[in-house]
Parts: C-alpha cells; structure tokens; sequence
C-alpha cells in the first residue's frame, strides 16, 4: 500500500474514532463574531495602581508560537449542553443571562450565574444549562494559530455515574 493511501486511511480513522467517542452538543447557536491573527509571539504585563503609585493588581499574558484571538457568543437553550471538550489555549468566558454547572475532568461541579466570569485552560471540560432560562455566554480564545477553537473529548470515567455522556 502506498504511503498516502495509508495516510488518508490513517486520518479517515481517527475522524470516525472522534465522532464516536465525543460527546454531543445540545441546544446551541453559537457565531463566531471575531477572529484576527497575531503575528508575533505575545509577552504582555498590564497593572493597575493605587494612590500611592502602587501595584495592587498584575496580569500577565505569554505565548510562545503564533496566536489567534477569537470572540464568540454561545446561545444554550434550556437543557443545553456543550459535551466534553477541551481547547488548545485559554479562553475567558462572560455568562450574561442564565446559569449553568460546569464540570472538569474529575467531574467537579461549579455553578456559574449571570455576571460571573471564569478562564479555561486546556482541561476537559463541559457543561449544562441550569433551568428554564436560555444561557448566554461571551468568550474570548487565544489559541495556537491553524487550531480549531475546541478539541472534542470523550467523556472521563467518572462521567458515566453522573450522566455526563
């Protein structure tokens, strides 16, 4: 067999592999609203002061390799859910309407309400809409340029006991 037979095979596999393990995505509408290429690693320090011209507050940004950064809105209608996934790179995301639980990898629940915040990194990760309120989310990826924005994941071990598949 050729090499590039093997190669398509290879690859043809592993997407059929994918679709079988990854979890579904229920109930969601989300549009991509930005995306833009940055074309040189980032090491970025942003502070803000006190009074006294003093550092209460640091964050840091750093990537190595070339970025993408992304903005999208992620509308789950009530019994939604985004399925096992993880990302390659971070993405800050914004509830604006509704509640939801988030689970890790160790499926450990944290509910997150209307106006509260958080960052994903690369875990596994999913979560559920909580009640009968559409769930708004606003996020922000920076990932590896080239990458999609989500790996789909197959559901942890611990997730079967739940009914987090």
């Amino acid at each position: 067999m050729k090499s590039k037979t093997k190669v398509v095979i290879g690859v043809a596999a592993t997407i059929i592999a994918g679709l079988v393990v990854a979890t579904p995505i229920i109930n969601l509408t989300s549009p991509l609203l930005a995306a833009g290429n940055v074309s040189s690693s980032l090491n970025v320090h942003g502070v803000a002061k006190d009074l006294n011209d003093n550092n209460y507050f640091n964050v840091y940004l750093t990537t190595q390799g070339l970025s993408t950064i992304s903005s999208q809105v992620g509308s789950y209608k009530p019994g939604g859910e985004n399925g096992w996934h993880s990302h390659p790179g971070v993405v800050t995301v914004t509830l604006t309407q509704g509640s939801i639980v988030w689970y890790n990898g160790n499926c450990e629940a944290t509910t997150y309400n209307a106006g509260d915040a958080w960052v994903e990194g690369s875990q596994i990760h999913m979560f559920r809409v909580l009640g009968s309120e559409t769930t708004l989310a606003y996020a922000t990826f920076i990932t590896a340029q080239g990458e999609a924005l989500r790996t789909d994941e197959p559901a942890p071990a611990c997730a079967a006991a739940l009914g987090l598949n």
